[in-house]
């Protein structure tokens, strides 16, 4: 009965775990990272007080919470699928009430691949975008068509990359606007904080 007693956190912290995992499809990933280490370290800190296999299955926990605590471990990879950006492209996610990220872009640009390889392609921010019209502004001739000028000046990208953000209205967040690189989590942070104001 003492045996069983002394498992019983162990497997109940286990079990915490192993809920957090199955919902992280459903709670932002930090939460999930968060809770999941603390869980697991736990479990594994509490077999440390063992000799033998539980021991060693502790050691094993404390390594796995380590590990799960490494930002982007649980996010995997992901990918954003974007459409060309037009004025059509925006007015028609207003229409569906959809929130827009407006990419501007070029091929010649390496801050621009270094967004578009790294964070874009994160399986939280890729997650994340599904509840966006993704829209890439192409600027890399040096003679862009007209339209394209006018988003730029439209909403600031006098660098690149630039990402806008608007509202499902239409309307452009001007204080999440990004100019230049940023990593996933601070990326999906952002985008965080879009969806939150249609709530």
């Amino acid at each position: 009965m003492r045996q069983f007693g002394f498992w019983a956190p162990v497997v109940v912290l286990l079990i915490v775990a192993a809920m957090f995992w199955a919902a992280r499809g459903m709670m932002p990933l930090e939460v999930v990272r968060i809770l999941m280490t603390v869980s697991l370290g736990v479990a594994g800190i509490l077999l440390l007080r063992r000799r033998g296999a539980p021991a060693t299955l502790g050691i094993v926990l404390i390594v796995g919470a380590l590990w799960v605590a490494q930002p982007g471990v649980l996010a995997g990879k992901g990918e954003v699928e974007m459409q060309p950006a037009s004025k059509a492209a925006i007015e028609q996610a207003a229409q569906q009430g959809k929130p827009v990220i407006l990419l501007f872009t070029a091929d010649w640009c390496p801050f621009c691949k270094q967004l578009e390889r790294e964070t874009l392609t994160d399986g939280e921010v890729a997650r994340l975008a599904q509840r966006f019209a993704v829209l890439r502004v192409d600027m890399t001739s040096n003679n862009p068509p007209a339209e394209t000028v006018e988003l730029a000046k439209q909403y600031g990208a006098v660098g690149l990359p630039t990402v806008a953000f608007l509202s499902p209205q239409g309307e452009w967040l001007r204080d999440l606007t990004l100019m230049g690189y940023e990593p996933p989590r601070d990326f999906a942070q952002r985008m965080r904080r879009v969806l939150q104001q249609q709530e």
